[in-house]
């Protein structure tokens, strides 16, 4: 069988990550990137070797004609340019978050149902081995009732105006925010260990305004995309989470958190070490699987090993028709629950998360 055609839409996490994973599966074949810096883009599609580099996306649709199409770019042309992927017959990977609201999503994910192509999201921090694992151990009763779930993120993104100058991250009609950032990413896996969200009571906001300009980036401005956000979640069986992210601090540092009835299970930002806590008793460090394992190799940023086992059920949902995890649905869940977030904080509410609304409504 000939290898997967692929194409990329983004030069950032496009080559940092993305390209790096699909070069080393011998199921696919990196075959053109597309960027909107003419030279930049042109430069990596040369470090890449035999890639067809394009600053005009639309324009690489029509001469490469790709099986699979990787968008990577600013979530405000994930919407266009996926439909656009899907018409010309392409299969789709597209970074989260998904889109800017849940109706462009859900319109997405229809698409791709219409058009008989498989749709993935890139929550590729589902397949770190600490979070695998405790999925497992959860699923099986061996910490009781879930009954709680706490994630807390500290990101020295933007500690100072001067850290960054003022991109679209930064930018709320362009999809920047961390909420949509990483707080998708920690909301799929919420649900992925109590279901899905019921309602959210949150706080969204922008702790440090200022941005730029830096010693490298001229550009400054003041930012209207969320730099922090708490979100409270309730879910059906009665267990609660919380989310707590503040992308202006000083330093990284990352827990998770699930906590049931006779014990709870700790992991940190690497993902590679699971804890089990009882009560009286000290931490028990717990044997990952061999199949949960990941062997990163020296100096690859730490999403290629994840993002890679992403890759091998993309080939197989592709190839062999074999359902697709993370696919749209769970893209969609995502971003009805990450919009319910906005307008509780925006309403000083609680609001319910109902996806089933807004797919009546598309």
């Amino acid at each position: 069988m000939p290898p997967i055609r692929v194409a990329i839409l983004g030069t950032s996490f496009g080559r940092t990550v993305q390209a790096v994973g699909f070069q080393r599966h011998t199921g696919f074949e990196l075959v053109a990137i597309a960027g909107s810096n003419a030279e930049k883009t042109a430069r990596i599609a040369g470090e890449l070797g035999g890639v067809r580099p394009f600053d005009d996306w639309r324009r690489l649709l029509a001469e490469v004609k790709p099986d699979l199409v990787s968008v990577v770019t600013p979530a405000y042309l994930h919407h266009p340019m996926m439909l656009a992927a899907l018409d010309g017959g392409a299969h789709v990977l597209c970074e989260k978050p998904t889109a800017l609201h849940r109706h462009q999503a859900a319109e997405m994910r229809e698409h791709a149902h219409a058009a008989s192509r498989v749709a993935a999201i890139n929550h590729e921090f589902r397949f770190f081995p600490a979070r695998r694992l405790a999925l497992d151990l959860t699923r099986s009763g061996a910490i009781g009732t879930p009954r709680r779930g706490e994630i807390l993120g500290r990101y020295a993104i933007w500690p100072t105006r001067g850290a960054r100058g003022m991109t679209w991250l930064s930018d709320r009609t362009k999809g920047g925010g961390i909420l949509g950032a990483l707080g998708s990413h920690h909301t799929d896996c919420l649900r992925t260990f109590f279901g899905e969200p019921m309602d959210v009571l949150a706080s969204v906001r922008v702790d440090q305004p200022g941005r730029g300009p830096t010693a490298t980036d001229p550009t400054s401005g003041i930012a209207t995309a969320d730099d922090a956000c708490t979100l409270h979640y309730t879910f059906a069986g009665g267990a609660t989470a919380l989310i707590d992210l503040n992308a202006t601090m000083p330093y990284r540092w990352e827990r998770f958190e699930i906590h049931g009835s006779e014990a709870s299970l700790r992991w940190d930002e690497t993902g590679y070490k699971l804890w089990r806590l009882v009560a009286g008793r000290d931490p028990e460090e717990l044997a990952i699987p061999e199949k949960y394992a990941l062997a990163p190799r020296e100096g690859d940023p730490a999403l290629v090993a994840p993002f890679g086992r992403l890759l091998e059920r993309l080939h197989a949902a592709i190839t062999e028709g074999a359902a697709m995890e993370p696919n749209f649905d769970d893209a969609l869940h995502v971003q009805c629950a990450l919009d319910a977030a906005r307008e509780s904080s925006a309403a000083g509410a609680r609001v319910a998360v109902d996806p089933g609304r807004t797919l009546a409504a598309v």
